[in-house]
């Protein structure tokens, strides 16, 4: 990602710092994040306009959205302005298009992920029209729900392997005891030594009836780029 004025208005809030911690036989299928129904373009101005986009939405088909979504607000807005209306004076007129200018509806470019290069990208396409628009961008975060699945052979295979690093450790055990009664040799004691860390029992030890989550929650990091007609 670059450096431009946008990028530099990205300041992220680091919030998965609690997530639960999975052992190596169960994995994660991200769920696609729920948003809202896209709003018609000839909704009310009360209704935000939001183009999603994802990292794989063609570039030019997310700009077009955007302009189309903007020339119907800039229709909605100048429906009852008619500046060849004989009875209104320059300054009613003046007046009447300074009020629209100051309510321009905007229409937002969401993404999150992966996607937040591709919805900066769109909003450098119209920031680079400067006589035109006006965009600005917000960052946020969004909870998204994923499912976990457990992997019945992995764990099986895991319980096998922390079942025979039990197994050394108690032959281990057992010599020690023997070689108690009389002076151990400093060399033998090192070898057990080193024998007992490598098999010591992982903090992430699992049993036959050990439980998963069905769902493990995380925050994504989201982008929302608005842009307006100037």
């Amino acid at each position: 990602m670059g450096n431009g004025p946008l990028e530099r208005q990205l300041q992220f809030e680091k919030k998965n710092q609690n997530l639960v911690k999975l052992p190596k036989y169960a994995k994660v299928e991200k769920r696609p994040i729920p948003h809202a129904p896209v709003a018609s373009p000839y909704a009310g101005a009360s209704v935000p306009k939001v183009v999603y986009v994802s990292s794989g939405t063609p570039f030019m088909s997310a700009v077009k959205r955007v302009q189309k979504l903007l020339r119907q607000a800039e229709k909605r807005a100048t429906a009852n302005i008619s500046l060849e209306d004989s009875r209104k004076t320059e300054q009613q007129k003046l007046a009447e298009l300074a009020k629209v200018a100051e309510k321009r509806e905007e229409v937002f470019v969401k993404a999150t992920g992966r996607a937040i290069e591709k919805a900066l990208n769109v909003g450098k396409w119209f920031e680079e029209k400067e006589a035109e628009y006006t965009v600005r961008v917000k960052t946020g975060s969004v909870i998204v729900v994923d499912d976990v699945v457990e992997d019945e052979e992995k764990k099986e295979r895991e319980l096998q392997k922390q079942q025979r690093q039990a197994g050394v450790q108690q032959d281990g055990q057992r010599d020690s005891q023997k070689s108690s009664e009389g002076i151990p040799d400093p060399q033998k004691v090192a070898s057990r030594n080193a024998a007992k860390k490598k098999t010591k029992r992982p903090a992430s030890a699992i049993s036959e009836d050990t439980e998963l989550p069905e769902t493990r929650t995380r925050w994504v990091k989201m982008v929302e780029v608005a842009v307006s007609l100037k």
